[in-house]
């Protein structure tokens, strides 16, 4: 009877904090979903810094363990401890974290026009003459404060539009000459048109702002700097040996280090 008790009690915790499933070789990584740099459950692939991850421990011993949680308790969860690691942090907004000398992406918010437009981001003044397409409650770096907030009213300088298909929608407007220029994230943009299918009769018109992202551990882990260390010591030989280009094809993309050679 004492024994029967204790199997509900353990499993009874286990179900409340499924992080005590983790065991001493496990890492626990959480992130909001942010493809294709890491993916919810609905999508054909995990997200390429959650295979880099897992390429990179794995390889080591460990078991990799990708949790989807809003970005802010993962942020919080794993400051606290809750889990070993976040996938997509950048170094300012979560300075206290610890993070491997290499970074696993690049975030670029890049401008993107029909093929044959010779349009090119020069600054905010650059956009006066063109209908910008953005989505509602997006970060695009400094350039809300600088232009989006005091044009989004005037829908012949920015056009905002609101849902889960808003890249999709900006991508027709473009088409159809409705907007000239939409802005979105270079690896999602480049990473819908691989799973869609659509041709890429698009150009890059310039970058409003970019940050390199990495997987990055728990300020409170005995274990961080190791894990870190491992990164910084594999993304390198992953790059060396195509590993890192065969990730990226999966997703459509190729290393953010050889776009713009």
């Amino acid at each position: 009877m004492a024994k029967t008790l204790t199997r509900l009690l353990v499993l009874l915790v286990l179900a409340i904090h499924p992080v005590c499933l983790a065991l001493a070789d496990e890492i626990l990584l959480a992130a909001d979903p942010w493809c294709p740099y890491n993916c919810g459950g609905q999508e054909e692939h995990s997200g390429f810094m959650v295979d880099i991850a897992r390429a990179v421990f794995e390889k080591n011993g460990h078991r990799v363990i990708y949790v989807t949680v809003p970005w802010a308790r993962a942020i919080h969860g794993t400051r606290t401890g809750q889990y070993d690691g976040i996938i997509g942090a950048g170094r300012t907004e979560t300075p206290d974290f610890v993070f491997p000398d290499i970074e696993q992406g690049l975030a670029c918010h890049t401008f993107y026009v029909k093929k044959g437009n010779p349009w090119q981001y020069d600054g905010p003044a650059s956009l006066d003459h063109v209908t910008l397409g953005v989505i509602r409650n997006y970060s695009y770096g400094t350039l809300f404060d600088t232009y989006i907030r005091q044009h989004q009213a005037d829908l012949a300088k920015v056009q905002v539009i609101s849902g889960e298909s808003g890249l999709a929608l900006n991508i027709r407007k473009l088409v159809a000459g409705r907007i000239e220029v939409l802005i979105e994230d270079r690896a999602v943009f480049q990473y819908f048109l691989h799973k869609k299918g659509i041709p890429d009769d698009f150009a890059r018109a310039g970058t409003a702002a970019m940050e390199p992202v990495y997987i990055a551990f728990s300020p409170i882990s005995a274990d961080a700097r190791k894990y870190a260390d491992m990164l910084t010591r594999e993304m390198a030989e992953l790059r060396r040996s195509g590993a890192l280009s065969d990730i990226l094809k999966q997703y459509g993309l190729t290393d953010w280090r050889d776009v713009d050679k």
